[in-house]
């Protein structure tokens, strides 16, 4: 099963995502990982708005971030097309498309 982990960026502390309803969000984004070859998916907390959870699929930081409210009220029907959004960031960026995404 996929690692999944949560992280401070600006020091880079690991922290717990605890919220109740995260527990299904969280099993889902496993799953998905799972399913899409990612051992492990960090999110990474933005230091200027908490809100902000950037997303690295692998060893691949992306620029996409997903709101932690995907997290703390266990939108778990979104999840799944959000990491796919990210992951299509990623493609982008192997391509050296990321250098015109703003």
């Amino acid at each position: 099963m996929a690692e999944i982990k949560f992280r401070n960026e600006k020091d880079g502390t690991e922290f717990e995502m605890t919220h109740p309803k995260a527990a299904r969000v969280l099993t889902d984004v496993a799953a998905w990982a799972d399913g899409n070859g990612f051992e492990h998916v960090t999110f990474w907390r933005d230091p200027d708005d908490a809100h902000k959870l950037w997303v690295q699929l692998g060893d691949d930081r992306l620029n996409y971030w997903i709101h932690d409210s995907t997290f703390t009220e266990g939108k778990h029907e979104t999840v799944e097309m959000q990491l796919d959004y990210a992951r299509g960031a990623q493609r982008r960026s192997a391509a050296g498309y990321d250098k015109f995404d703003k």
